[in-house]
């Protein structure tokens, strides 16, 4: 029994800490994914079971001022992210858009690419907050099995990538999203607090912004595995690409049954 303990204590030590970028080993919720599969299972536990049933017999929760400002917080630390991206990576050329290895120096830009990886990490993680929102405003129909997933999953891509890979090629994934979610983030803002302003074309519209990102990041990393001098480590690519293929298909079949099938139905 001793002997299996210290394999499993072995195995654990390789993973979790050898493997480990040292630069963000010891970063908040890093250095063990105790804490964040915690954070995610009770997320899941709370959306699913314990928020519907605390809710049960209580009138929905008056949340638009805090809605709105949490909108604004999501908007620019978003839109931060995709700037600084842009100019500090891409459009000097410091980073290459067909094949990004790893720079594992701490050199002053590398420390910071490696402070906002994880920094987007931690956005994944107040993203949980969306549907804790709904929960509480009794939107349940809001809670998809596409919501829940997309949420979960990308908190553990989050980990992954801040703890292992923090740079090269998966800062793509990173721009792109956080272009995304300012653009996604500001829709629900004009929503929370000028709702007449709110056209029905701009969700569709965002819908297919967010396909096309999955099309893109699917292209960005999936081009790796057939690259033999791309010195980025194609098992990022086995991790992300079935999860992004998973969640593209998800999209595209909410968007069928949701802007194509309804409006068939209609006409």
């Amino acid at each position: 029994m001793g002997s299996l303990l210290k394999t499993v204590n072995d195995y654990y030590q390789y993973i979790n800490v050898d493997l480990a970028d040292p630069r963000t080993r010891n970063f908040f919720l890093c250095s063990s994914p105790v804490p964040m599969i915690a954070i995610v299972y009770c997320y899941h536990r709370f959306v699913r079971k314990w928020g519907p049933a605390f809710m049960k017999n209580r009138e929905p929760f008056e949340l638009k001022k805090l809605i709105v400002v949490y909108n604004i917080a999501q908007i620019f630390l978003s839109g931060l992210l995709a700037f600084e991206c842009l100019t500090l990576l891409y459009v000097p050329g410091t980073y290459s858009v067909w094949c990004q290895k790893i720079i594992w120096d701490t050199t002053p830009l590398e420390k910071k690419v490696v402070g906002y990886v994880w920094m987007y990490y931690m956005i994944k993680l107040v993203d949980l907050i969306d549907t804790v929102f709904f929960v509480l405003r009794k939107k349940f129909t809001h809670i998809s099995f596409l919501h829940v997933y997309h949420h979960m999953g990308m908190c553990l891509l989050g980990y992954v990538g801040t703890k292992y890979v923090p740079g090269g090629h998966g800062v793509m994934l990173g721009f792109i999203n956080s272009f995304v979610h300012a653009v996604m983030y500001s829709y629900y803002l004009v929503a929370a607090a000028r709702p007449a302003w709110v056209r029905q074309w701009w969700k569709k519209y965002i819908t297919q912004l967010q396909i096309l990102q999955f099309l893109l990041l699917i292209l960005h990393f999936g081009h790796v595995l057939f690259e033999p001098s791309c010195e980025y480590p194609k098992w990022v690519s086995f991790l992300f690409l079935p999860h992004n293929i998973f969640i593209l298909y998800l999209f595209v079949d909410f968007y069928i049954k949701e802007y194509i099938y309804k409006k068939d139905k209609k006409t």
